[in-house]
């Protein structure tokens, strides 16, 4: 069986479902996994996978980042699905090259826009962006 080709949005929502299933869930990824497909019927492919395994992988250096540039509010303050949308960026931001850090930050405020309420999509902008302008990790297109 062929994996569908998802978008690149589409991959990144897959991975932010499967990393907020982690952090509340004690169960095997692949029981995750099925979780997800029966529970959201979401669609998913080894792209997803593979960038929620990354985020969980950095996750400890994900939270340091995030607790530095929100002062005001601790790590056990902010909500599962906001941690999990700024550590997709932050990751993309830093460990893949091949996505610009614009986009990474776009596509996390596209999310926050959906999943969280509007002061925590200025929260996590704010976050995103601070970190962007301190840490210029790859270069940009020309917009």
């Amino acid at each position: 069986m062929t994996e569908r080709k998802l978008t690149r949005h589409e991959m990144r929502e897959a991975a932010l479902l499967i990393l907020f299933q982690m952090k509340l869930n004690p169960e095997t990824l692949d029981e995750i996994l099925e979780d997800c497909k029966e529970s959201f019927e979401m669609e998913y492919n080894s792209q997803s996978v593979k960038l929620a395994n990354g985020v969980a992988e950095h996750e400890d250096e994900l939270n340091d980042i995030i607790e530095s540039y929100s002062p005001s509010r601790k790590l056990d303050r902010i909500s599962y699905i906001n941690l999990a949308i700024m550590k997709i960026a932050l990751y993309e931001m830093k460990y893949c090259p091949s996505v610009p850090d614009k986009v990474a930050i776009n596509e996390a405020i596209e999310f926050a826009k959906e999943y969280a309420d509007k002061t925590d999509v200025r929260f996590i902008n704010g976050v995103l962006n601070s970190y962007y302008k301190d840490n210029p990790t790859k270069e940009q297109p020309d917009a």
